[in-house]
């Protein structure tokens, strides 16, 4: 049987490099093994998953854009990079059984990291997925409040995504607009053009320059042909905004997009960013975009890094990695701003009624180890979640065992 695992990140691992064949080989002698990159986009093969996936046979043809990592005698070291459809493709289909059981675990980390809501920005969903979501979430396999990204190629399944998303809970948080390469403006207009006729809100990944410049550009496009009026009701988003140089920022300005950033990457990927010092003063920039009054909200990104706000929320507070490096210190943000990256303006982008504590609001809440406020911006990221609770039901309860947050044990303290 394949044995899968999901997460590994070389720039989080002592040596800062990623396991050899012979590594795996050795962890996993039986069995053909695929270990995917935290960011989806590569994967680590033992040499049983090599053999049985006929890689290394010498007829082998790769898929285009596909790069198998070879060392100096021409073997395959195990990496693959750009051929991750194409494994899955040739893998076991994962049964409903193990989809509930993923779902189950992940929905629990989530919740101990003290995650009330998230949006799954997937380019793949599709109302199918939207409907898997709903099962999901029925039974109770996801506990936290979910909505759904259409990807731009499924929004002829609209229709039967909101439908399944109304039956099930879950609200459809836009349009996902990811590069297949390189984004094309006019191209790009025409896709956001229809997304925003429907009335959903346009999200477009943009990590580097190029990919910012061409979401602008559509999002100026279509906001010169919409009544002010109705574009209004439409957020235009910049997910991850990962570069920005200071000639996009009365761009960003002028067209009211929102910025979600993910300040984690500061502390999990700083020694990469630490590389290309040039790059760093226009990293995920957050009190320069907030000045210019630019609406932020931040993300965790998992799972491409931990799903941890906490974390996050004092990466924007301290600007330093985890290596000690400090990452552009003029771009802190202050503890109220911080957390409100990922609560109130985050619940603001989302269009949920949370974000703060007042009646009236969803009664989404966490309960944390330590006063925030009384506590040093590194050291936030130790305080303990204690207790989650989701529309006044309580998920995660710290020490109690998993069994008790089951459909029986709808718990609460001091009962």
């Amino acid at each position: 049987n394949w044995l899968r695992a999901f997460g590994c990140d070389e720039a989080l691992l002592r040596d800062g490099r990623g396991p050899t064949r012979e590594e795996l080989d050795q962890a996993v002698p039986k069995n053909p093994l695929r270990m995917r990159h935290s960011t989806l986009h590569g994967s680590w093969l033992n040499s049983r998953a090599l053999n049985a996936l006929g890689i290394e046979k010498p007829d082998f043809t790769s898929p285009p854009g596909a790069i198998i990592v070879k060392d100096a005698t021409g073997h395959a070291t195990g990496l693959i990079v750009g051929m991750e459809d194409w494994i899955t493709s040739k893998l076991p289909l994962v049964t409903a059984a193990e989809t509930e059981a993923r779902a189950r675990i992940f929905s629990r980390e989530l919740a101990s990291a003290g995650v009330t809501a998230f949006t799954d920005a997937s380019p793949r969903n599709d109302a199918a997925q939207v409907e898997l979501f709903g099962k999901l979430v029925a039974s109770r396999s996801i506990c936290q409040r979910v909505a759904v990204m259409l990807g731009a190629e499924h929004l002829d399944t609209l229709t039967a995504a909101a439908t399944a998303g109304r039956a099930a809970g879950i609200s459809i948080a836009g349009t996902k607009f990811i590069p297949h390469g390189v984004y094309e403006t006019k191209s790009l207009a025409r896709e956001v053009r229809h997304a925003a006729s429907a009335g959903l809100d346009c999200a477009f990944h943009a990590t580097e320059v190029e990919e910012l410049d061409a979401a602008l550009g559509a999002i100026e496009t279509v906001l010169t042909e919409f009544p002010s009026e109705r574009a209004e009701r439409i957020s235009f988003r910049i997910e991850h905004g990962g570069l920005i140089p200071p000639n996009y920022v009365s761009w960003l300005r002028t067209v009211k997009a929102w910025v979600v950033s993910n300040p984690g990457f500061i502390y999990y990927r700083g020694a990469k960013y630490a590389e290309e010092p040039g790059l760093v003063p226009y990293l995920y920039r957050l009190r320069s975009l907030r000045d210019e009054g630019i609406r932020l909200a931040a993300g965790s990104d998992a799972p491409v890094t931990p799903s941890k706000p906490l974390v996050a929320i004092s990466a924007a507070m301290t600007r330093t990695a985890l290596e000690g490096y400090p990452m552009n210190p003029a771009e802190k943000l202050d503890l109220q701003q911080a957390f409100a990256m990922f609560t109130s303006s985050a619940a603001r982008l989302a269009r949920l009624d949370a974000g703060v504590l007042e009646p009236g609001r969803l009664a989404d809440m966490v309960i944390l180890g330590k006063d925030p406020i009384s506590a040093k911006p590194a050291d936030l990221m130790n305080i303990p979640v204690d207790i989650t609770l989701v529309g006044g039901r309580i998920v995660y309860e710290r020490g109690r065992p998993t069994v008790a947050h089951s459909d029986s044990a709808d718990l609460h303290s001091g009962q």
